[in-house]
C-alpha cells in the first residue's frame, strides 16, 4: 500500500471535470514526494525512540496536518464579502460554499464527534512521547514552519479565495491518503513496544482512526463542492485555473518537513 495507491482511486470517484483531469494528471508525478513521506513513517514505526525524536517528530508533524484554522479562515473571508457589500452574483451559491467549507470542519471543532481534534491529537502525541513537552516551539523545525506559512497565506491571504479552496481541496486528499496509510503502521508499532494495552492504543490513535474511512474522503468532495459554488457565485471559470503549482508546492514542502524528521530518526537509530 502506498500514498498514491490511496488517493488516486478517491480521485476517479469524482465526476468528469477539470478538477478531476488535473488531480488525475499531476499527483502521479509527485511520486518521488510521497516516497520520501512514506519512508519518515515507515522509520519512526521500525523501533522505539528516542523521546527527543518523539517530541520533534509530533510537534514538526502536527503543523502540516492542522487545517481547521485556515478552512474557518476561508468560509471567514467569504461571509466577509457579504458584510462590506461586496458584488456578488449568487448569495445562493456563496453560502453554498461556505456551508460545504463548514462541513469539512465539523469534527475538528466538535460539533460532531463531542472532542476537539486538538484534544485528540494533543492525546496521541503525548501518550506517545510520554508528557505534554512536546509542545514546545524548540521542537519545531523550520521546514514545519515553512510549510505552515505557505498554506496559510494560499488560504488567508492570497486576494484570489479559489487559490485558497484548491490549496485545501489538494490537502483534504492528500490527508486521506496518509491517515489510511499510517493507521497500520502505528498499531503495530505501539503493539510491539508492549507499552500500553490494546485498548489505550485504539485511544492514543482515536486521532488518525477518526479520520480514516470516509471522514477525510467526504472532507474532499466537501471541498470539490466548495469550489463549484464559489465558482457559481461569481461566475468563475475553474477551468482557468492549473493545479500543478499547488500539488508540486504542497508536497514539496511537506517532503521537505518530512525529510528533516527522517533524518533525526535515521541518526538516532545509527547510535
Amino acid at each position: 500500500m502506498s500514498l498514491l495507491s490511496i488517493i488516486l482511486p478517491v480521485i476517479t470517484q469524482m465526476e468528469d471535470s477539470h478538477l478531476k483531469t488535473q488531480l488525475a494528471t499531476y499527483f502521479p508525478l509527485q511520486e518521488e514526494k510521497f516516497s520520501q513521506i512514506e519512508k519518515s513513517f515507515k522509520a519512526l514505526t521500525a523501533q522505539k525512540q528516542a523521546k527527543e525524536t518523539l517530541n520533534t517528530f509530533f510537534k514538526s508533524w502536527s503543523q502540516t496536518n492542522n487545517s481547521a484554522m485556515t478552512v474557518a479562515g476561508l468560509s471567514n473571508r467569504m461571509t466577509m464579502i457579504i458584510h462590506k457589500k461586496q458584488k456578488v452574483n449568487s448569495e445562493y451559491d456563496l453560502f453554498r460554499a461556505v456551508s460545504s467549507l463548514n462541513r469539512i470542519v465539523d469534527e475538528d471543532l466538535a460539533v460532531v464527534g463531542r472532542i476537539l481534534h486538538s484534544i485528540l491529537f494533543y492525546n496521541m502525541a503525548t501518550n506517545i512521547t510520554g508528557d505534554d513537552s512536546w509542545l514546545s516551539n524548540t521542537y519545531l523545525n523550520k521546514e514545519a514552519i515553512e510549510f505552515k506559512a505557505w498554506k496559510d497565506k494560499n488560504s488567508l491571504r492570497n486576494k484570489d479565495i479559489m487559490v485558497g479552496l484548491l490549496t485545501t481541496l489538494v490537502h483534504e486528499i492528500y490527508t486521506h491518503g496518509e491517515v489510511e496509510f499510517i493507521i497500520p503502521l502505528f498499531e503495530s508499532w505501539l503493539r510491539e513496544e508492549g507499552r500500553l494495552s490494546d485498548e489505550d492504543i485504539d485511544k492514543t490513535l482515536a486521532w488518525i482512526s477518526v479520520h480514516c474511512g470516509p471522514t477525510e474522503k467526504n472532507h474532499f468532495f466537501h471541498a470539490v463542492d466548495a469550489i463549484n459554488s464559489y465558482s457559481k457565485a461569481f461566475n468563475i471559470h475553474v477551468e482557468d485555473y492549473d493545479l500543478q503549482e499547488i500539488v508540486e508546492d504542497y508536497l514539496r514542502l511537506k517532503a521537505e518537513v518530512m525529510n528533516v524528521l527522517y533524518k533525526q530518526v535515521s541518526e538516532e537509530y545509527a547510535m
